[in-house]
């Protein structure tokens, strides 16, 4: 288990950066938004704990989504003025207080179900608007390795500490911006603000998958088993994450 944590988000990462270097940033955030790291989370959460757990864990990823959108949202807005260090602060605790919120609001309603998905779609409205870019960017040495180093680390210490924090926390933490924070990060600072702006565009439009793929799994765990219901939830966050790409090009 521990080969896998270490693996599969670092390879994800790898792909992405060689998907940026031949596509851009835009495209690069774009696909950060299939579940490479909530999907094996989710998985790992729920053969340590059960079902029930996991299902509830869906729910907190489900809602996770917000607390995602403000992270990307802050960093993009904050990296017009800010270097990355102040940008990451001030985004992190911006998270924060959006995970909090949104852990009252799926403990309180199933009426509130429908919060995620109408922040995506105003987020659609509201995200930094920058046309793409097409200057010469240098690819450092240190760059691709730093990710997924990074990438490793903090999905290690999410899994350890996350189930000892309850379904709803572990939900949350499932879709914590691992992938959007390292990208963010990185893009700021080998390639400057306009490709963090371009990443976020890609990010924001790609997030819907993740919260398909969430919601799915909520629903059917418990019902069917295990793997069909991860299996369905992968099919449908792939359909998902097709119909954004017309949408992307359209952008």
């Amino acid at each position: 288990m521990l080969i896998l944590k270490l693996t599969i988000v670092p390879l994800g990462l790898l792909l992405f950066g060689i998907v940026e270097r031949l596509h851009g940033p835009r495209v690069a955030g774009w696909l950060a938004g299939f579940p490479i790291v909530g999907g094996p989370l989710l998985l790992f959460v729920t053969l340590d704990h059960g079902l029930a757990f996991g299902s509830q864990a869906a729910l907190g990823a489900y809602f996770g989504l917000v607390p995602w959108l403000t992270f990307t949202m802050s960093y993009a807005f904050c990296s017009r003025r800010l270097n990355w260090f102040w940008s990451t602060a001030i985004s992190f605790a911006i998270w924060t207080l959006a995970a909090l919120l949104a852990i009252q609001m799926h403990e309180r309603s199933h009426w509130l179900d429908v919060v995620p998905f109408a922040s995506f779609v105003g987020a659609q409205f509201v995200y930094p608007r920058a046309p793409p870019s097409d200057e010469e960017r240098e690819h450092v040495w240190w760059g691709q390795p730093a990710r997924m180093i990074a990438g490793a680390g903090l999905t290690v210490v999410i899994t350890q500490f996350a189930g000892g924090l309850g379904s709803s926390w572990s939900g949350i933490f499932s879709t914590f911006p691992v992938m959007g924070s390292i990208i963010c990060i990185s893009s700021q600072l080998q390639y400057g603000r306009h490709a963090v702006q371009e990443a976020v565009a890609g990010m924001t439009m790609g997030l819907a998958s993740v919260g398909t793929f969430c919601f799915v799994l909520y629903v059917l765990l418990g019902r069917i088993a295990m793997w069909p219901a991860f299996g369905l939830a992968l099919l449908a966050c792939s359909g998902a994450h097709a119909l954004t790409w017309l949408l992307f090009k359209r952008r």
